[in-house]
């Protein structure tokens, strides 16, 4: 019997798009099951879904370059970096950043504040088309950090450091 064993193999010439549709698709199956654990009243599962948005971006960049599961810290950064709800955001590029070879805190906290601009802006399209009826805030949540985290998982894809 011929023994089967798993390659991973680092994709230094990565896409950042394909980065982008991962992260973001990530992102936003993390979000969008936030939104229904929301509405169905269970704070302690939907705090934890929230959680797992920070682990979008590092997991959608570590599918694209091919390094999934190699490095556990920037993904536990990821999910602390989500423990302050809201501001997300600011706390996730510092605990990426300190815990990731690959990553400067500066250049992910520009791409987070980026990414939150561009969602913010996203959100705010889809609040104009949908008016009055809040049945949109959901998706629009989804949206929000869907493209926040497309948007970190192509900078973290374009802007990494060579690992020395």
């Amino acid at each position: 019997m011929i023994p089967l064993t798993a390659v991973s193999v680092s994709n230094r010439e990565t896409n950042p798009w394909l980065a982008s549709v991962y992260a973001g698709v990530l992102t936003a199956i993390a979000a969008f099951a936030t939104v229904l654990l929301f509405r169905a009243e269970i704070p302690v599962l939907y705090i934890l879904a929230f959680l797992l948005i920070g682990a979008g971006p590092v997991l959608g960049y570590q599918i694209a370059t091919g390094q999934l599961g190699s490095n556990w810290k920037p993904l536990i950064g990821g999910i602390l970096g989500f423990i302050l709800l809201i501001l997300g955001f600011i706390l996730w590029p510092i605990l990426v950043g300190a815990l990731s070879k690959e990553h400067s805190i500066g250049k992910l906290f520009l791409g987070s504040l980026i990414g939150i601009i561009l969602g913010i802006v996203v959100f705010l399209i889809v609040a104009s088309a949908m008016g009055q009826d809040p049945a949109w805030l959901g998706y629009g949540f989804t949206l929000l950090w869907a493209v926040w985290g497309g948007s970190c998982g192509a900078i973290m894809t374009a802007w990494r450091q060579p690992m020395s």
